[in-house]
């Protein structure tokens, strides 16, 4: 149970950091129950080996929040911001209660993945595509690992005012405002033009299908994180990025391999990904990439992602182009995409 424990503990810390008092205090209650035996315990006990590596406690927080959204609790929705409701604290017991008349609906939310999907992590694309002309990248196919159901793919459907200028376009319905940037990146007059895009996931899931399903991983009271969310989606509707169902060692590696003949740059991105797979996973993916960097007959390839670095992400780009390489610190990134402090020249 230990492990258990640790995961809602470091999930409870970081929901308070981010923001989320409302999930924090929740977290704090179950934690409690679990450690005296109660009904949490037998609930989360057991569902995986890796409980913080798998995000046990967002995937229990998901389920929940999902059945106040779709109005089989109206307990919860009394009390989440994001069903209309008032923002205070949420009584363990009717918690207990969800749970004891929803446990199949629990149980079936506790064994899938999170889908987080957060739109606000399109500013680092829209950065990037900002950025890369300064090393003579004007054009490139973006592959996006870990897309769940394609948002951020339709990142230059986007903004981003920085307040030195706008990314992406202008006057989009989803405008991150200048207040994201502590530092912000100069703003070209002729940003890289994304020409082809693709995702993958190993469980996606379609923006109008699974709207609920999305909308359920954002915490409750944090208004605008939902806004954007809808934004996002409403954008996303009419352009159906492909997602496809794969591993993204596997997926990238078929999918360099296809445009290996190609001049055209192609982007590797990920967000927030990189902790959710495995340790195999990992260095397949790298050495997949590296390999089609190396390769001086093909285009360029980059390699960018966002991934956890201490309080923010980092964006990293490695660049290879005619097989040398070249690697990049761009920015630092809030984990839902605020708080850019801009460092590449």
């Amino acid at each position: 149970m230990s492990d258990v424990l640790a995961a809602i503990e470091l999930q409870s810390q970081a929901c308070r950091w981010l923001g989320s008092v409302q999930y924090a205090d929740l977290l704090e209650a179950v934690a409690r129950d679990a450690a005296a035996g109660g009904e949490f315990a037998g609930l989360l006990q057991g569902r995986t080996d890796r409980p913080v590596h798998d995000a046990l406690p967002l995937r229990l927080l998901g389920s929940l929040h999902g059945l106040a959204l779709s109005g089989g609790a109206p307990e919860l929705a009394a009390r989440f911001p994001s069903c209309g409701g008032d923002g205070s604290t949420v009584p363990l017991g009717t918690v207990l209660e969800v749970v004891a008349r929803h446990r199949a609906t629990i149980e079936d939310g506790l064994a899938r993945h999170v889908q987080t999907n957060e739109p606000g992590r399109s500013v680092a694309l829209l950065a990037l595509a900002n950025w890369l002309p300064s090393v003579g990248l004007r054009e490139f196919d973006l592959l996006e690992a870990g897309s769940s159901a394609g948002l951020n793919l339709s990142f230059d459907e986007y903004a981003a005012d920085t307040g030195r200028g706008v990314l992406g376009r202008r006057g989009s319905a989803l405008t991150f405002p200048p207040s994201w940037f502590d530092q912000s990146p100069v703003v070209v007059a002729d940003p890289a033009r994304c020409v082809g895009r693709r995702g993958c996931d190993v469980a996606p899931l379609d923006p109008v299908d699974d709207a609920v399903r999305l909308q359920s991983f954002v915490w409750p009271d944090q208004a605008e994180r939902l806004d954007r969310l809808r934004a996002a989606i409403a954008i996303a509707q009419p352009h159906g990025a492909r997602v496809d169902r794969a591993s993204a060692d596997e997926w990238v590696a078929l999918h360099l391999a296809e445009r290996a003949s190609d001049s055209r740059a192609v982007v590797v991105f990920h967000s927030i990904v990189w902790q959710y797979l495995g340790r195999d996973a990992q260095d397949r993916l790298r050495a997949t990439i590296v390999h089609a960097g190396e390769s001086a007959s093909r285009g360029p390839v980059v390699w960018a992602r966002m991934e956890p670095a201490g309080e923010r992400a980092e964006l990293r780009a490695d660049v290879w182009i005619g097989g040398r390489h070249a690697a990049h610190v761009l920015a630092d990134i809030g984990y839902h995409g605020a708080d850019v402090t801009w460092r590449a020249s």
